[in-house]
């Protein structure tokens, strides 16, 4: 009985160290500067404060010293010491060994961030706010800094997302009758007598008949690649509102270009789209297998329903959250992606928008991610 206690012990010891390894962030240690920002002497960022120092350009980089939560727009003020200055024509630029703060936008991140092993972490936020949570202990709110932040909500991502772009010019039109896309129609009719009738009584036969016509329901979504065509569960889950309210959020919030930060904007959209119901932890896109089963997604890769079906990403199902692994680097963060439509209609967004369906370079695709019961 001794020997069976201590056994149970030691197993519950293990597992509450496994658990804590996996839950524990990365530690920042550098920072590389992907615009130019403004240095500034305290953690005040509006825009008519007069605590700039110099302009840190573009390919700086430092170590990372403090970093704090700013409670006005939740977005995190990071204290840096220059180690290197990027190249530049402006005269007022810090020198090596400079201590400044910089902005990190939730909205525009012009910053990486990399851990003690030199790998870039894709999402920074669960590092910074559980060290601006340790840093921030006994620093009164009304100083502009959260003393107790917190990771972001589903609330907060679609408040910090952002403004949405209207595709269609044509869509704000005026309520004038006699104005056009083009300007004012001096001799366009107003209107014909006797159509609006007409048409309202066509409207109202073309409704009976639709009423009237025998329904045949279909449980199964429509499929546009054959090859899931017999996959309903698939079929459901690609279809499903949670799907495409969250390829939605990614089209809206992309950049033009990667900032390599694709596992940070992937988890704001599968929250945003209420495809996963807390923010993902950890800050490597390659540890996402794991945190999406944990939360009720399937490896498609390693589903024997499906594993024989997927040979490269144009295979995965829409909606599919495709990870990969670097070919070579162990340590690399990796990429994470979401598919945006069916076959090779459809292209991959994360923190930018690619429709090329060929295997990325150098990538090993290591997970198709599904939730069956969205």
């Amino acid at each position: 009985m001794n020997l069976l206690n201590r056994f149970l012990r030691t197993s519950l010891a293990l597992i509450l160290t496994a658990s804590s390894a996996l839950a524990a962030p990365e530690e920042l240690q550098e920072l590389v500067v992907t615009g130019d920002l403004n240095g500034r002497s305290s953690l005040d960022f509006r825009s008519g404060s007069k605590n700039v120092q110099f302009l840190v350009p573009e390919g700086s980089e430092g170590t990372v010293i403090e970093t704090r939560k700013l409670s006005r727009t939740g977005s995190y003020g990071i204290k840096v010491r220059i180690s290197k200055v990027g190249a530049t024509k402006a005269k007022n630029t810090p020198k090596v060994g400079d201590e400044t703060w910089v902005y990190f936008s939730q909205k525009d991140p012009w910053l990486t961030l990399k851990d003690k092993e030199g790998s870039e972490v894709q999402d920074p936020e669960v590092a910074l706010t559980s060290r601006a949570k340790r840093a921030g202990e006994g620093i009164p709110a009304s100083e502009g800094v959260n003393p107790r932040p917190h990771l972001p909500t589903k609330s907060e991502v679609l408040r910090e997302q952002k403004p949405e772009k209207s595709e269609d010019p044509n869509l704000a039109r005026s309520t004038d009758p006699k104005k056009t896309e083009a300007g004012f129609c001096i001799d366009c009719p107003t209107g014909q007598p006797g159509t609006t009738e007409k048409n309202r009584k066509d409207l109202e036969a073309l409704g009976t008949e639709l009423r009237e016509r025998p329904q045949t329901p279909s449980t199964t979504p429509a499929v546009p690649d054959e090859k899931w065509s017999n996959y309903p569960e698939v079929a459901k889950y690609a279809s499903s509102p949670e799907v495409d309210k969250s390829i939605r959020y990614g089209m809206r919030n992309k950049e033009r270009r990667s900032k390599r930060l694709c596992y940070r904007y992937v988890k704001r959209s599968l929250l945003g789209g209420d495809l996963v119901d807390d923010y993902l932890p950890g800050g490597k896109a390659v540890h996402a297998v794991g945190d999406l089963k944990r939360r009720g997604f399937i490896n498609m890769m390693d589903d024997p329903r499906y594993k024989n079906l997927i040979k490269n990403p144009s295979d995965a199902p829409k909606g599919a959250v495709l990870i990969y692994r670097h070919g070579t680097q162990r340590n690399h963060a990796g990429h994470i992606e979401i598919k945006t439509d069916w076959g090779k209609n459809g292209g991959y967004v994360s923190d930018f928008y690619r429709d090329d369906d060929s295997p990325l370079y150098n990538r090993v695709l290591v997970g198709v991610m599904i939730k069956e019961n969205p």
